[in-house]
C-alpha cells in the first residue's frame, strides 16, 4: 500500500515538473529602439493687447453709481437673553401676563400680529433671575420673522 501511495506521488511529481520546462528556444533580444529627437515646443502665443482704460476712475464710478440702500435692521431677538427684569421691562415695557413655573418665571407679551414668551432663570451665583430663552408665536398663518414681532412688541403694538 506504501509503494502504490508514494508511486502515485512520484509520478504527480514527474508530471507536475515537465511543465516548469519550457522546450521552446530562446527568442531574438528585441530590436533597439530608435528615438527620434522630440520637436521643440511651438513659442508663446503673443500677450493680449492691453484693455482700453475707463474715462473715470473706478471710485468716481461707484460715487457716480449708489449701492441700494441695506433693508433696516430690526432688533436682535438674541438681546434679550441675559437681560433681568428691569431691562427687559425697559425694552420691551410691562408684560401682559406673568407666570410662575418653577424655577422659571416667565412674562409673556401679547401683541397684535405675534405674542412673545421670556423664560426667567435664577443665576446660581447672584440668586439675580436673568432671561435664558424666549419663544415667538404668530397669529397669522403667514409667519413673519422673529426680529419682525420683537420691532413690533417694542413700539407698543
Amino acid at each position: 500500500m506504501w509503494r502504490h501511495a508514494s508511486l502515485s506521488i512520484l509520478m504527480a511529481t514527474v508530471v507536475t515538473g515537465c511543465q516548469f520546462f519550457d522546450n521552446r528556444a530562446p527568442s531574438a533580444p528585441p530590436p533597439p529602439q530608435t528615438t527620434v529627437a522630440p520637436e521643440p515646443p511651438a513659442p508663446p502665443p503673443p500677450p493680449p493687447e492691453a484693455a482700453p482704460l475707463p474715462a473715470q476712475k473706478p471710485s468716481q464710478v461707484a460715487a457716480a453709481t449708489p449701492a441700494p440702500a441695506p433693508p433696516p435692521a430690526g432688533p436682535d431677538p438674541k438681546q434679550l437673553v441675559g437681560l433681568d427684569f428691569a431691562q427687559t421691562q425697559h425694552l420691551l415695557g410691562k408684560p401682559t401676563k406673568q407666570e410662575e413655573k418653577p424655577p422659571a418665571k416667565v412674562w409673556v407679551y401679547i401683541g397684535t400680529e405675534c405674542d412673545l414668551t421670556i423664560f426667567f432663570y435664577a443665576d446660581i451665583n447672584t440668586r439675580q433671575f436673568r432671561a435664558l430663552t424666549y419663544e415667538f408665536k404668530n397669529h397669522q398663518a403667514t409667519e413673519g420673522t422673529d426680529d419682525q414681532c420683537l420691532a413690533h412688541l417694542m413700539q407698543g403694538t
